[in-house]
């Protein structure tokens, strides 16, 4: 690996010392990360619905299906061996 020259170690250390402050930490968290978050909560949100209803309505269709399944239908031969 190269190794870095004494100016760019310098700012590099500078840089590391300046995010180490909870000033700067929190302006950044407000500034750049939460507006950053809630624009791809934004975007996804939609299809977060979408998925809720469709995973919704396969429960449904499954309950349905398992209770038409156990119940059976009615009048009819409950076996093959009826003929």
């Amino acid at each position: 690996m190269s190794k870095l020259s004494p100016v760019m170690e310098k700012f590099l250390d500078r840089t590391i010392q300046m995010l180490q402050n909870d000033t700067v930490k929190k302006k950044i968290e407000i500034q750049i990360i939460q507006p950053i978050m809630q624009y791809i909560i934004e975007l996804v949100f939609p299809y977060l619905i979408i998925a809720g209803v469709i995973f919704g309505l396969l429960i449904t269709m499954l309950i349905s299906i398992l209770y038409i399944l156990i119940s059976g239908p009615k009048g009819l031969p409950s076996g093959p061996l009826h003929s």
